[in-house]
C-alpha cells in the first residue's frame, strides 16, 4: 500500500463513516478535540502514562470540557499489556459553570504485529463518578465496559502510519439488563518527527444508542504523543 492509496482509503473511510441523516431526537454536531499525550518509562516493562485534552463542542466554537489523567502501563509479555488510570474531567454545564467529574479505569491490551500492520484489542472496565462523597453508589454511578478493536499500517520506509479502529460502550449497571449505548468508529494518519515524538490526525464518528437524545457526532482530533 503506497501513501497516495492510504490517504485515498482514509477518505472512503470518512465518507462512509458520515452515514445516513440525523433521525429524530438525535443531537448532530462538529467536534474538535486537541490532546498532548506523554509517557516515562521507569522500567523495560513498566511506564508512567498522562493525557491533556481540550474539547470544543458546537461546530467547534464553544467549550466543552477539559481532561486530565494520569495512569501506568505494563507489559506482561510481547502481545499483552495492562493498565490503569485517574481521570478528572472539568465540564461546563448549560449555565456555563466549569463542574469536576472523575472517571477510573482499568485495561488489557492484546496486540499481534504482522509485518507492517498491527492489530490490537483493547477492553477497559470504566467506572463514572460526579462527587468523591458518592464514590461507592453504584447505583447512581455509571459502570461501562469499552471494547475496542484496531488496526495500523506503517508505510514501509517512511514516518507514516495510518490506523482505524471501532469501540463499542456497555452500561454494566443499569437494570434490567446491560445496555449497548454507544459506538465510536475512527481513521487517521500518523507522523513520527522521532524516536520519541509523533502527531496524529484522527477523525472519529460517535453514535449513541437506547439513551434519551442520543448524539451524532463528527469529531477531529488532533494530538502530539512523547515519550521521555
Amino acid at each position: 500500500m503506497t501513501i497516495r492509496q492510504g490517504i485515498y482509503t482514509s477518505i472512503f473511510a470518512f465518507t462512509a463513516l458520515l452515514g445516513p441523516g440525523t433521525l429524530l431526537g438525535q443531537n448532530r454536531d462538529f467536534q474538535s478535540w486537541w490532546e498532548f499525550e506523554f509517557d516515562y518509562s521507569l522500567s523495560r516493562s513498566l511506564q508512567l502514562e498522562g493525557e491533556l485534552e481540550q474539547r470544543f463542542k458546537n461546530n467547534s466554537l464553544q467549550y466543552n470540557r477539559t481532561l486530565f489523567t494520569l495512569g501506568a502501563g505494563f507489559d506482561a509479555n510481547r502481545w499483552l499489556s495492562l493498565g490503569g488510570a485517574a481521570r478528572i474531567v472539568f465540564v461546563a454545564d448549560s449555565k456555563g459553570q466549569i463542574q469536576p467529574r472523575y472517571r477510573l479505569h482499568l485495561d488489557a491490551t492484546a496486540s499481534h504485529n504482522l509485518s507492517d500492520f498491527t492489530f490490537s484489542f483493547r477492553t477497559r472496565m470504566q467506572y463514572g463518578f460526579e462527587d468523591i462523597l458518592y464514590f461507592g453508589d453504584l447505583a447512581a454511578n455509571s459502570l461501562v465496559s469499552r471494547n475496542r478493536l484496531k488496526g495500523q499500517y506503517h508505510f514501509f520506509g517512511t514516518k507514516f502510519r495510518c490506523f482505524a479502529s471501532l469501540e463499542s460502550w456497555h452500561y454494566l449497571n443499569k437494570l434490567p439488563d446491560p445496555a449497548f449505548i454507544h459506538m465510536r468508529y475512527s481513521a487517521g494518519l500518523r507522523y513520527d518527527l522521532n524516536f520519541t515524538s509523533s502527531f496524529s490526525l484522527r477523525y472519529f464518528f460517535e453514535d449513541e444508542f437506547n439513551v434519551s437524545n442520543p448524539d451524532k457526532l463528527h469529531i477531529l482530533v488532533v494530538g502530539y504523543d512523547h515519550s521521555f
